[in-house]
């Protein structure tokens, strides 16, 4: 298919402000309506889960996130609640799939502040970090539905370690 209009590489920092980001999505969302269907990449789809992720805790929650890396404390503590109105409440429908979002949110953190790129594997997304792939999505769902012991914070701080090996 013929580009209609074209971007090279990445056309976005991770460290950009949400709006900024979000205009950047709004653009390419248009352009790939519009029939330029290159520009559909695995990175951009995860970018607009993460924004559904940011602007859904906003409306519920009224908290601004962002790719600082103070607020993986602040993710923690959204999922605490989240679990508990999934678990207690049934806050979600089984068809939102807050874990993804929620999963795009973090890796959205792990690339910002400690590097990595977004795959998609067999077994799900994931972030690749120097050869090793970190399923986000995955601890996010385990996160959610199990009540899992590992914090975010914990978990951030292990994927940390795998740039240091």
């Amino acid at each position: 298919m013929k580009r209609l209009e074209t971007e090279c590489g990445r056309g976005f920092s991770y460290h950009s402000a949400i709006p900024v980001l979000e205009e950047y999505y709004q653009k390419q969302y248009d352009m790939i309506k519009n029939g330029n269907t290159d520009l559909v990449t695995f990175e951009l789809v995860m970018l607009g889960n993460a924004l559904d992720f940011i602007s859904l805790i906003q409306k519920t929650l009224g908290i601004s996130l962002s790719s600082d890396e103070k607020c993986v404390e602040i993710y923690d503590e959204v999922m605490d609640a989240l679990s508990r109105g999934i678990i207690n409440r049934n806050l979600f429908d089984k068809n939102n799939d807050i874990a993804k979002k929620s999963g795009a949110y973090l890796g959205f953190l792990i690339i910002a502040n400690i590097g990595g790129e977004w795959i998609d594997t067999s077994d799900g997304e994931a972030v690749l970090i120097d050869g090793r792939e970190v399923y986000v999505c995955d601890f996010a769902r385990n996160r959610l539905m199990s009540g899992s012991e590992l914090n975010a914070a914990e978990y951030y701080k292990r994927v940390r370690t795998l740039r240091q090996i």
